[in-house]
């Protein structure tokens, strides 16, 4: 059973007489029967105009996008704006009693 299926986003590990072709951003276009035990798949990276037909051995799930700090300014902007309402008076309200 292929492990990949159309239209999943996967990264490729090229072998090492395919150094020159990118390793992420791929996308499987078409599964393909198995040769030798080994299950292959037509893929298409958006950096190059061509498909490649490759080995299951040589596709990973990408990893997950690791979380984006905030930026240095980001972060003194909120210290900034955090003083600047630590100071600031607080509104009184009268109650109604009756």
């Amino acid at each position: 059973m292929h492990k990949f299926g159309v239209g999943d986003k996967v990264d490729f590990v090229p072998a090492f007489h395919q150094r020159s072709a990118p390793t992420s951003e791929y996308q499987i276009v078409r599964q393909l029967p198995d040769h030798d035990g080994e299950f292959f798949y037509q893929i298409k990276s958006a950096r190059e105009p061509h498909d490649r037909v490759v080995g299951e051995s040589q596709l990973v799930r990408p990893a997950p996008a690791a979380p984006r700090s905030p930026s240095p300014t980001a972060k003194r902007r909120r210290v900034k704006v955090a003083r600047k309402l630590a100071t600031r008076p607080r509104a009184t309200r009268m109650r109604k009693r009756g």
